[in-house]
């Protein structure tokens, strides 16, 4: 077998028109179609990730509203709690002095009543005593 240098060069011219030709018209549009699939691919990762970042800061607005809301919510608590407090002492206060009032009002009425049966005792027993001596002395 010998090379035939003719058929050789026709060939070789063949292919490269050939390579020309493909390359002009089906891998450029090929290439500019996964170009702009890349391009479209990277702007939406960018869009995610503009996404991505906008909900990091609303989050963390979130969270900072929330962490106010619940000190504010604590500080409402504690205040109700030192008011029901205040209350608790006042009423406490106010039932003590009636208590020593009512105390104090029973302390005079039992006072007089010993004194009463005080008087009433002594007045018993001088009767008793001028009884007992007009018995002994009829018994006498």
């Amino acid at each position: 077998m010998q090379i035939d240098w003719r058929e050789l060069a026709v060939v070789m011219l063949l292919v490269t028109v050939l390579y020309f030709f493909l390359k002009a018209s089906f891998f450029k549009p090929l290439v500019a179609l996964m170009d702009q699939r890349e391009k479209d691919m990277s702007a939406g990762s960018e869009a995610k990730a503009l996404a991505m970042a906008m909900i990091e800061e609303r989050q963390a607005d979130y969270h900072s509203k929330l962490r106010d809301l619940r000190n504010q919510a604590f500080s409402h608590r504690k205040a109700l709690a030192e008011a029901a407090s205040k209350e608790k002492q006042a009423l406490l206060d106010q039932t003590r002095t009636q208590a020593q009032a009512q105390r104090n009002e029973s302390m005079a009425q039992l006072k007089i009543q010993a004194e009463a049966a005080s008087t009433e005792l002594m007045s018993q027993v001088d009767v008793l005593a001028e009884s007992m001596a007009q018995h002994l002395l009829k018994q006498a």
